[in-house]
């Protein structure tokens, strides 16, 4: 072989083996592609997709630090017991001579996605409060986290452990008393619930809600609720009703708890007509309300006279009056004012003659986006008992 022959075979040769060896070369696979959080905007702000579903999940809820104080100093007992006199039970439930303090963290879980059945919704509420500090109970510990409330909606059906219809609906119009956050008196309450609500954000609207009556097995008719209103953009008027099936959930026992059981196991009965009224071209709002009650029961208003008499606290009529202005776009305050005439003995309807009322004050400045500063006072008066005065300021971030 001529040396130009073997050149040439020894470079095919080497060319033949490099071609092999890039044949067996490792080859790194391309990524797969990252799905990022979508904005999900049907159900509006704040809700994003769960990354491979067609399920929005928001995620809300707020930090508040509050301090308060009041003059309540308690009330007067005799030998046996009995209440004689007094101050009248303060609105915010604070104790006297010192400051009242509370941390309160609150997460809200929301999920809703759409159906052929309509939204389908699952709610769930996480909070802890840190109280006012015992030197006799470990004055700094924890606050215990609990779920507040648990509830799942399809379309208008409701179900779960949240705000009694008689106190909230989903039409929100309708909720609490005055404009403040303690609301004065309204029967705030939360129940085990199965409800069905119709209607939008203008127009025709109710609810008819069947509820928990804290009976554990014994008995098998609920408590039940219906509300009716309409709404416009000038405001709303609404009518409420609940049937309170059994008075009290004490055990049906003869002879306990000061021989109430015969009033704990009669039914009584509560409603309600209201209205808010938006002023045009202002921003201003009032509303006015009118209770009934049959008996001390759970759909009444509730009131002071409940830490005296040691029911509901309820009264055989009660009105309410409250306005509510927006000076500025950071700044509003509201006055309310509820007159209560006949209260009744605990779980009877046996009426004591009794009238008292409740003022509240609200004054709330939000100076940047989310973050609050609010200031409410109270004022609480039952007959033959002396008036309280309750308050506080707290400091609030919501996101």
């Amino acid at each position: 072989m001529s040396p130009k022959s073997l050149l040439l075979t020894s470079a095919a040769l080497l060319m033949a083996a490099t071609g092999a060896r890039a044949a067996d070369a490792v080859v790194v696979a391309e990524p797969e592609p990252v799905e990022y959080v979508r904005v999900c905007d049907v159900f509006g702000e704040g809700f994003f997709y769960i990354p491979g579903t067609e399920t929005c999940l928001r995620i809300s809820g707020y930090i508040r630090y509050r301090i308060g104080a009041t003059n309540d100093d308690g009330l007067i007992l005799d030998a046996d017991g009995n209440v004689i006199g007094g101050d009248t039970p303060n609105f915010n439930g604070f104790a006297g001579d010192g400051w009242n303090k509370q941390t309160r963290a609150r997460v809200n879980i929301d999920t809703r996605s759409e159906t052929e059945w309509g939204t389908l919704q699952a709610f769930i509420r996480l909070q802890a409060n840190w109280g006012q500090a015992d030197e006799d109970v470990n004055p700094f510990a924890d606050g215990p986290v609990a779920i507040d409330q648990g509830w799942l909606q399809i379309g208008g059906l409701r179900m779960g452990y949240t705000n009694s219809a008689y106190a909230e609906t989903i039409f929100g119009v309708t909720n609490g008393g005055s404009f403040s956050d303690g609301a004065l008196w309204y029967s705030d309450q939360q129940r085990h619930l199965i409800q069905y609500n119709f209607g939008g954000e203008t127009g025709l609207f109710g609810v008819l809600s069947l509820e928990d009556d804290a009976l554990a097995g014994d008995g098998y008719v609920p408590d039940v609720v219906g509300l009716l209103g309409y709404q416009g953009g000038w405001g709303a008027i609404w009518a409420r009703a609940g049937y309170d099936n059994a008075r009290g959930d004490l055990p049906d026992t003869d002879d306990e708890f000061l021989g109430l059981d015969s009033e704990l196991e009669e039914s009584g009965f509560g409603a309600q007509l209201a209205a808010q009224i938006n002023v045009p071209n202002t921003n201003t709002s009032f509303r006015v309300m009118g209770w009934y009650a049959d008996s001390d029961n759970a759909y009444s208003t509730f009131s002071s006279y409940g830490g005296i008499s040691g029911g509901f606290g309820a009264a055989e009529w009660s009105a309410l009056a409250a306005v509510n202005q927006q000076f500025t776009e950071k700044f509003s305050a509201s006055t309310g004012f509820q007159y209560f005439s006949n209260f009744y003995e605990a779980f009877s309807d046996e009426k004591t003659g009794l009238d008292g009322y409740s003022i509240d004050l609200s004054l709330v400045y939000e100076p940047v986006t989310n973050f609050e500063i609010r200031a409410e006072g109270n004022y609480d008066k039952v007959d033959d008992f002396d008036g309280t005065v309750s308050g506080f300021l707290w400091f609030l971030r919501r996101f």
